[in-house]
């Protein structure tokens, strides 16, 4: 999980032709959701833009799940962020600051939030567009994820971190594996990667440190890979 910047992103016009009052969700036209989900792309992605037939067109890499990060197979889902059933958050239906783009696996992230079963408050989980899960989680290179252990965190963030974690099942095992399996080319003994690193000066060592940490920034679990390089010595 990683800071999301939703002001980088135009706000879809078409969802104002909507109200919770009167439309459900499942009343969205098909143009309407696409253009939705081009904007969430946007802004959980790589926008590459190409000259080509289609004049400019614009392409999506690295689509990542707001929650996981792991990348999004078909499509993924829009994910509300506060649950739009009647009986939690219906007014935000149609909200923009609302949606994200999640995976769709039943066992973690946006499905397992709501269909888990389990209570949860979602004033108390870190919300990728407000949050930065920098603050509260840390990525082990063991693939483990755990709340951060700041000297001053307040308990509300202790909470926030551990909540996100158990509403979001981030630590399950398909999870703790996928992470894990990012770092494989730095931990394999084979490679030969940090034994050399150790081997750099300083500001070598500096450098290529950034740059790896710029190179695989559209790469899935980005959090793990740059939090087990800034553990590295500089």
């Amino acid at each position: 999980m990683h800071k999301l910047d939703r002001a980088a992103v135009t706000k879809p016009a078409c969802l104002a032709s909507y109200n919770h009052t009167t439309h459900k969700w499942c009343d969205l036209k098909s143009h309407d959701k696409k253009i939705v989900r081009l904007s969430l792309q946007k802004m959980q992605g790589q926008q590459i833009v190409a000259d080509d037939a289609d004049d400019h067109a614009v392409y999506i890499l690295g689509l990542r799940c707001a929650y996981c990060e792991g990348q999004i197979y078909h499509g993924g889902h829009i994910e509300h962020f506060r649950r739009k059933n009647p009986a939690h958050y219906p007014q935000l239906t149609f909200e923009w600051d609302n949606l994200f783009m999640a995976c769709g696996s039943p066992d973690h992230c946006g499905h397992y939030k709501d269909r888990g079963g389990a209570p949860y408050n979602p004033d108390e989980l870190i919300k990728p567009d407000e949050h930065d899960a920098d603050d509260y989680l840390y990525f082990h290179s063991s693939g483990e994820v755990r709340v951060r252990n700041r000297v001053n965190m307040t308990e509300q963030d202790r909470k926030r971190g551990a909540e996100t974690i158990r509403v979001f099942h981030l630590d399950c095992g398909v999870l703790t594996g996928a992470r894990h399996k990012a770092l494989k080319q730095y931990l394999d003994g084979n490679s030969g990667i940090l034994e050399a690193l150790m081997d750099f000066s300083e500001s070598d060592r500096q450098s290529f440190i950034g740059q790896e940490i710029e190179a695989t920034k559209w790469e899935p679990f980005w959090a793990t890979i740059r939090h087990f390089f800034e553990k590295l010595p500089a």
